[in-house]
């Protein structure tokens, strides 16, 4: 086994997952560390933003308490915002802008067969390196 440097952490790159639909292929990429921290960061401060604007009026001096009212707020864009996410081309560019209101929308009309393929694929087991990872190794 050989010894881990910065080189080697930072050469590991998301995994592409290809599947077909309708004759085409897309690809699912995996999250990267900036996608879990804007999931847990910057949803979060979207949820108090969707609370005020909706009128509420949010204890900021109190965590708990503000994450028991935040707690109602629902995320009509929660699906659509993963899909643009995790979709993206064989280059691992994302298809949609996950921050778009335009982009949410036009996935929330995608008929559910875009979502069953996308689930179907995204739970298929699948290695845990791409080949161009193991290649470099």
């Amino acid at each position: 086994m050989n010894q881990g440097t910065r080189e080697t952490l930072l050469a590991i790159k998301p995994t592409l997952k290809p599947f077909e639909l309708n004759g085409n292929t897309y690809y699912i990429r995996s999250f990267t560390v900036g996608d879990v921290n804007r999931e847990i960061f910057e949803y979060q401060n979207w949820l108090k933003a969707q609370a005020i604007e909706q009128g509420l009026d949010l204890n900021f001096d109190d965590e708990e308490q503000l994450t028991k009212q935040l707690e109602p707020i629902a995320d009509k864009y929660r699906l659509a915002r993963n899909l643009a996410i995790k979709l993206c081309d064989e280059n691992g560019n994302n298809l949609f802008d996950p921050d778009s209101r335009e982009d949410l929308e036009s996935i929330l009309k995608l008929d559910d067969s875009v979502l069953s393929a996308f689930n179907q694929a995204e739970n298929e087991d699948s290695p845990k390196h791409s080949a161009s990872e193991e290649s470099s190794s």
